[in-house]
């Protein structure tokens, strides 16, 4: 099946799916489809519903692009499926997205195996300072995310495995997109995240206006690199494939450096941070497409 020019093979955007970032998912899934059409692309949009997954094989495609967000499509699932079927996929394998899904079992292991900080998660009652923050341990756009101001609430949350407790740093959130360029592995650069919520929830997220970027983000010279070369250094010990964005938060009482989660699928909408840190760095969002495309071959 090999041809000369990727623009030959059938490439199915696959978007939607029924986890609680659909919507999200859809605005992705339908700006690549946009996007690579413009350029002449062989291309076709399909919306993942629970029974409607094996209209995907009657499409016979060559390649799947997943803009899949949340379940099933950033844990792996559809990888899988596509594995299964003999149909490239683009983004990280199944192994790799089931891990970096799962934010106890890969902050755990980046910690134990690598000493890379991220927030403590809290088990006990013992020795509490509230508040702590309650937030799914699977799934991303910062959905479900509580605050825990008493034991009592605490007790409620924390005999939830779904759950992850951690105690609340404070200080800046600060991203960085890792991709997958002319085979070699590149940081985009740190964007500095700036919001008037709580937190960087969904809708400061998605809505425009709602959050400022900084790029570059307004840390010292040393924090910037050591970022950069942190964030590839995590891409390559997690396998990642094509493109990842690490968060993180830098501690406004310490000054440490922690990892709040790994996406492997991250935002490919208009506002999203990897297409506006691709631009910095020269890379247009059709030329990110491209390497994203390149990478599953």
């Amino acid at each position: 099946m090999i041809k000369k020019n990727i623009k030959f093979y059938k490439i199915l955007v696959v978007a939607g799916g029924w986890s609680d970032e659909r919507e999200v998912s859809i605005m992705s899934g339908k700006n690549v489809f946009s996007c690579l059409k413009e350029n002449k692309f062989n291309v076709k949009y399909f919306d993942l519903k629970k029974n409607n997954i094996k209209k995907i094989l009657k499409y016979k495609p060559d390649i799947i692009f997943n803009s899949l967000h949340g379940e099933y499509g950033e844990d792996g699932g559809l990888s899988t499926f596509a594995q299964k079927h003999n149909i490239i996929i683009t983004h990280s394998d199944s192994i790799t997205s089931a891990l970096c899904f799962n934010k106890r079992l890969l902050k755990n292991y980046l910690k134990k195996e690598h000493k890379i900080l991220s927030p403590n998660e809290i088990v006990n009652n013992k020795q509490i300072e509230f508040p702590i923050i309650s937030k799914p341990n699977w799934g991303g756009s910062s959905q479900g995310i509580e605050f825990i101001n008493d034991k009592n609430k605490f007790k409620k949350r924390k005999n939830n495995n779904q759950n992850l407790i951690e105690e609340i740093i404070n200080g800046k959130e600060l991203t960085v997109t890792v991709i997958e360029f002319n085979n070699k592995i590149k940081a985009l650069g740190v964007t500095e995240i700036e919001f008037n919520n709580l937190h960087y929830d969904y809708i400061a997220k998605y809505t425009k206006n709602k959050s400022l970027h900084f790029l570059p983000a307004r840390i010292s010279k040393k924090q910037y690199n050591f970022l950069m070369n942190l964030s590839k250094k995590i891409f390559i010990i997690c396998k990642c494939r094509a493109i990842a964005r690490l968060d993180y938060i830098v501690s406004n009482k310490n000054g440490r450096i922690y990892l709040l989660e790994i996406n492997t699928h991250p935002g490919l909408t208009k506002i999203s941070l990897a297409p506006e840190q691709a631009n910095y760095q020269g890379i247009s969002y059709f030329n990110l497409l491209q390497q994203i495309i390149n990478k599953s071959l």
